[in-house]
């Protein structure tokens, strides 16, 4: 086993851990922009599947294709 320089791992490891961040924040835009879209598509009546926002006055029931009782498959 050959030993490791522990300047050299700690080197290592900032930059994984840089990578990660970066990574990370990446994500966050991605979430984000995803996020915007289903909004823009949530108050578009055309939009097929796409229910309409809370507090629209539409409370008949839970939101098209969300989990009943029914499909815990028991």
């Amino acid at each position: 086993m050959a030993e490791t320089d522990p300047e050299e791992l700690a080197d290592e490891l900032e930059e994984k851990a840089d990578d990660l961040e970066r990574h990370g924040d990446e994500l966050g835009r991605r979430t984000d922009d995803v996020s915007q879209e289903w909004q823009r598509k949530r108050a578009d009546p055309s939009v097929p599947g796409a229910p309409p926002p809370e507090g629209d006055g539409d409370d008949d029931g839970p939101p098209t294709g969300a989990p009943t009782g029914k499909d815990a498959g028991g």
